[in-house]
C-alpha cells in the first residue's frame, strides 16, 4: 500500500531517511529538526511510504509535485530511502510518478554517499533516469561586462518557432521532441517570449547562436533564469562567439533589470560553459548530485 503520513509519523521518516544517509544518531537529530517544523500536516502531506501487510514502512520519499495549473511541471523528490527493500522503493517511485502528472522529475541526493547514490542510480536506471551533478550558479545584472562588439538578439515570436527549433537543432546536433520543445519553454516558469534570443552579428546575417531566458516578474531587482544557450557547431573551437552571446545576453536583461541577477543550473556535459561562466563572473551557489528524468 502507497499513503502519505500523519503529522505525527514525520519525525520518525526524517530519522529513516538519515539513518539512510548513515548518520551517526539519526533519531536524536530526527528529534531536534522535528523541534524546527512549522506545518508538521503540510510535510506530511508530501511525505509517501510503500507498505506491505501491514509491517512498517519499507520505502519513502519526500515529493513536491506540480499543481495542475502550475507552469513549470517538474516533481522534486528528496529523502529517498528503503529499508533494505531495493525492489519496493522502486515499486513506490513508479506509483508516485504515475498518482502525479508532470514533465519532468528531479531527485536530489544531498549528503548522499557515493555507494548509496550508486544503488539509486541502478535501480531507477530502469525507470528513465539519469546520474548528474548540477551546479546552480548566479550572476549579478549590476556587474556587466563591457564588450566591443554585442551581437544582435532577436526576440522570438509566434511565426518563428520553427525557425528557432531548427537554430537550436543545428547548434545542438539533435533533435527535441515536442514535449521535450514545450517543457524547455516553462522549465523554471511561464514562457516569456521577449527573453528567447536568436543572435546575429547583423540583422542581415544568418543566426550565430541563441539564448533562452525566463522569469517570474518584472523589475529592476527581477531575477531571471538562463535556461539554454549555444553557438553553431562551427563556432566552438573556441570560446570567443559563446562569449560575446552571453555579455550581450547579460547586457538586454541588465538593461531591463540593473539591480537583478540572472540563475543557472548546469549539468557535467558541458563544463567548457560553466568555466565561461565563472570567468564572466558567474558564481556557484549549490551544487548537488541528482537523477534526472527529462522528457526528449
Amino acid at each position: 500500500m502507497i499513503r502519505n503520513l500523519g503529522p505525527d509519523e514525520v519525525v520518525w521518516f526524517i530519522g529513516r531517511a538519515l539513518s539512510f544517509l548513515g548518520h551517526p544518531e539519526p533519531y536524536v537529530m530526527s528529534m531536534r529538526l522535528g523541534q524546527r517544523l512549522r506545518d508538521a500536516v503540510q510535510d506530511a502531506r508530501h511525505c509517501f511510504v510503500l507498505e506491505r501487510d501491514g509491517a512498517a514502512p519499507c520505502a519513502g520519499m519526500y515529493v513536491v509535485a506540480p499543481e495542475p495549473g502550475d507552469d513549470v511541471r517538474t516533481m522534486v523528490i528528496t529523502s529517498p530511502w528503503h529499508d533494505d527493500d531495493p525492489a519496493g522503493f522502486v515499486e513506490l517511485m513508479d506509483a508516485v510518478m504515475k498518482k502525479h502528472p508532470h514533465e519532468a522529475v528531479v531527485v536530489r541526493l544531498h549528503s548522499m554517499s557515493g555507494a548509496r547514490r550508486d544503488d539509486l542510480t541502478r535501480l531507477t536506471g530502469p525507470l528513465g533516469f539519469v546520474p548528474d551533478e548540477l551546479r546552480r550558479l548566479r550572476f549579478e545584472l549590476s556587474d556587466v561586462p563591457p564588450i566591443g562588439a554585442p551581437l544582435v538578439l532577436e526576440a522570438w515570436q509566434p511565426d518563428t518557432d520553427g525557425a528557432f527549433r531548427s537554430f537550436h537543432q543545428r547548434a545542438e546536433g539533435r533533435v527535441l521532441g515536442d514535449a521535450g520543445w514545450a517543457f524547455l519553454k516553462r522549465r523554471h516558469g511561464p514562457f516569456r517570449p521577449d527573453l528567447w534570443f536568436l543572435a546575429r552579428e547583423t540583422l542581415d546575417q544568418e543566426p550565430v547562436g541563441y539564448a533562452f531566458c525566463g522569469t517570474r516578474a518584472r523589475g529592476v531587482d527581477a531575477s531571471y533564469t538562463l535556461d539554454a544557450v549555444g553557438v553553431l557547431q562551427e563556432h566552438r573551437g573556441d570560446s570567443e562567439m559563446l562569449r560575446r552571446l552571453l555579455v550581450s545576453t547579460l547586457q538586454e536583461l541588465s538593461s531591463m533589470s540593473p539591480l537583478g541577477a540572472v540563475d543557472t543550473e548546469l549539468g557535467q556535459d558541458d563544463p567548457k560553459l560553466i568555466d565561461i561562466l565563472a570567468s564572466l563572473g558567474f558564481v556557484e551557489v549549490e551544487r548537488m548530485p541528482a537523477l534526472l528524468r527529462l522528457p526528449g
